[in-house]
C-alpha cells in the first residue's frame, strides 16, 4: 500500500508507473488496477524450498530469487520500456536479485524495514524510527548509495500532510478511541480491543474500529457489537486519516500506521503482531509516543483494560502530541518522489533560509560526504550550529543563506554567500538523496541570480583537490582557477 501511495504521487507529477506482483493468495493486484495502474502478474507460488543460503523471509517470494529475477525481467520487457527506476519493496529479496535486474533498468530504489541483508541499489528508504537507525545500513550498501532514513520520509497518503497542519494538539479528557491493527487480517484483536473498551463502562467513551480484511470478518465483529451505541465498526476505508484526526487515543499495532498516528499527534496503546514490529515499538515506547504492551500472544483482556484505564485517567498529553508532530509531518512521499524525479532540468525555487530550517541545515552539514569534502571535518554540535545560524541570519548584509527547493517545495540543498572584502565566498551542498543527478549546476545558477546589484566584484569558491564533482561544476559555470595550495583549489568568477 505504501508503494501505491508513492505511485499515485509520482503519477500526479507526470511519471508513468507500472507494477509487478506475484499472484499470492490475498494479493492486492485488483486494488492496484482499480487505481488505474498496469500490473504484470507473476505466476502463483509453487510449493518449493528456497535454495540456500535462504533469507529469513525467503518463503514470502513464492519462488527462488533466481527464478523471480528471471520472471521480473520478462515482466519489465513486457512493459515495453527500460524504466528510469525499479522500486523494490520486499523482505525476501537482496543484492543477488537486484544485481540480476541491473541491466534491465536505469536505477534501483529499495524500500526496506529490517536492515538484515545486503542491497545493490542506488537509493534506499527505511522510514522507521528504531534505535541506531542512522547507522544500521553501514556495510550493507555500496558506500556511495544515499539513504533516506527515518519517518520524515514515511510514505503517507496526502490526507495526513493536509491534516497535520489543521489538527490541534489534544488536551483534556479522552472521549473517542480509534482501533486498527493494520492490513493483516486480525479481527480477533479488534474484538479484544472493543471488549476492553466496552467493559470499562461509562457512556462517554466512543470507539471507531476498522477491520481491513474480508467483508465477512468485519461484518462478524459489527454484529457482535451491534447493541453498543458508542461502537462503530468500519470495513476497509480509502483513508483512515479522518477517523484518526477526530480520535483522542488509538489502539493498534506497530506497523506503518505508527507514522500516520504520529503525523496527527494521536497517542496509542500498541500490541505488536510480528517480530519486525518490535524494534519500532521499543523505540517509540522509549520516547513516550506509545504505550507498548507486548506481543499479541502475550496480551489479554486484563492487560489491555488496565492500560486503557490508566491512559484515560491520565488524559491527553499535549506535549507528547507536539513532539510526535515534529517527527512526522506527512510530507515524506513528496521528499521520496523528489529523489526519484530530480534532474538537471527540474524547475527550482530559491528562498532565504529561516530559523525554521535549523534542524535541516544541521542534518545536511553533518552528512558524511559533506564533512569529507569540508575543510573542517569535525561533526557540528546542535548548540554550535544554533549560534552560527543565528549570526548568519542576523548579518544579512554580509551573508546570503539560501535554500533551494524542488518544484513541489521539497528542500534539495543550500547555497551560502559570505562577504569577504570586495568578493562573495560561496559554499554549497546538495542533500544526499538528490546527489549525482546533475543538480549542482542549476542550483548554483539559480543562487547566483539572487546576488543582485551590489559593489561586489566577484564570487570565490574554495574546493578540496579530491572533490572532482565540484571542480567540474565550477568550471562549467565559468569560474577560473586563481590559486592552488594546501590540497585545495580556489576559483573565482567576476560579477
Amino acid at each position: 500500500m505504501r508503494t501505491l501511495t508513492l505511485a499515485q504521487s509520482l503519477r500526479e507529477r507526470g511519471c508513468e508507473v507500472s507494477f509487478v506482483a506475484r499472484r499470492h493468495a490475498g494479493n492486492h493486484i485488483a486494488t492496484v488496477q482499480g487505481q488505474g495502474f498496469k500490473v504484470v502478474g507473476l505466476p502463483a507460488p509453487q510449493l518449493a524450498i528456497p535454495l540456500p543460503p535462504a533469507l529469513p523471509h525467503a518463503d514470502w517470494v513464492g519462488a527462488t530469487q533466481e527464478r523471480d529475477a528471471r520472471e521480473t525481467t520478462a515482466a519489465i520487457r513486457e512493459l515495453g520500456a527500460r524504466p528510469d527506476w525499479l522500486i523494490v519493496d520486499h523482505y525476501g529479496l537482496d543484492e543477488r536479485w537486484e544485481a540480476h535486474l541491473r541491466s534491465s533498468v536505469q536505477r534501483i530504489f529499495v524500500i526496506d524495514d529490517l536492515a538484515d541483508r545486503r542491497h545493490d541499489c542506488d537509493l534506499l528508504l527505511d522510514q522507521n524510527l528504531v534505535e541506531g537507525f542512522e547507522t544500521r545500513y553501514l556495510g550493507k550498501l555500496r558506500e556511495e548509495c544515499p539513504c533516506m532514513l527515518g519517518p520524515r520520509y514515511a510514505l503517507l497518503q496526502p490526507d495526513y500532510g493536509r491534516l497535520h497542519d489543521q489538527v490541534q494538539p489534544r488536551a483534556g479528557s479522552i472521549r473517542r478511541l480509534f482501533i486498527y491493527f493494520g492490513s493483516a487480517d486480525r479481527p480477533e484483536l479488534t474484538e479484544l480491543a472493543l471488549h476492553a473498551v466496552v467493559d470499562l463502562g461509562g457512556s462517554n467513551i466512543e470507539a471507531d474500529a476498522v477491520v481491513s480484511g474480508e467483508a465477512p470478518a468485519a461484518e462478524a465483529v459489527r454484529t457482535r457489537f451491534a447493541r453498543h451505541p458508542n461502537v462503530r465498526v468500519h470495513g476497509p476505508l480509502p483513508s483512515l486519516a479522518p477517523l484518526m484526526a477526530s480520535a483522542d487515543l488509538a489502539i493498534g499495532a506497530a506497523g506503518s500506521n505508527s507514522w500516520e498516528r504520529m503525523c496527527l499527534g494521536l497517542p496509542a496503546v500498541v500490541i505488536t503482531l510480528a517480530e519486525n514490529q518490535r524494534a519500532v515499538a521499543r523505540a517509540l515506547d522509549k520516547r513516550g509516543f506509545i504505550r507498548w504492551l507486548g506481543d499479541a500472544d502475550k496480551v489479554g483482556l486484563a492487560e489491555l483494560q488496565s492500560a486503557l484505564a490508566e491512559r484515560i485517567k491520565r488524559g491527553s498529553d499535549e506535549a507528547s502530541a507536539r513532539a510526535s508532530y515534529a517527527v512526522v509531518d506527512g510530507r515524506g512521499v513528496k521528499r521520496v518522489g523528489a529523489a526519484l524525479r530530480v534532474s538537471a532540468s527540474m524547475r527550482l525555487a530559491v528562498r532565504r533560509a529561516a530559523a525554521a530550517d535549523e534542524a535541516l541545515l544541521l542534518e545536511w552539514a553533518n552528512d558524511p560526504v559533506t564533512r569529507r569534502n569540508s575543510f573542517a571535518r569535525h561533526q557540528i554540535g546542535a548548540a554550535e550550529h544554533h549560534q552560527w545560524l543565528a549570526g548568519r541570519l542576523h548579518a544579512q548584509d554580509r551573508c546570503l543563506l539560501l535554500i533551494v527547493d524542488s518544484d513541489d517545495g521539497v528542500p534539495l540543498g543550500m547555497v551560502r554567500f559570505d562577504r569577504t572584502g570586495r568578493d562573495w565566498t560561496l559554499n554549497y551542498s546538495i542533500a544526499a538523496p538528490y546527489r549525482g543527478r546533475g543538480l549542482a549546476r542549476p542550483t548554483l545558477e539559480c543562487a547566483l541570480l539572487q546576488l543582485g546589484a551590489s559593489d561586489a566584484r566577484g564570487v570565490r569558491a574554495r574546493v578540496m583537490q579530491a572533490n572532482a564533482a565540484s571542480h567540474r561544476v565550477f568550471r562549467r559555470l565559468g569560474f577560473e582557477v586563481v590559486s592552488e595550495a594546501g590540497g585545495a583549489v580556489e576559483y573565482r568568477r567576476a560579477l
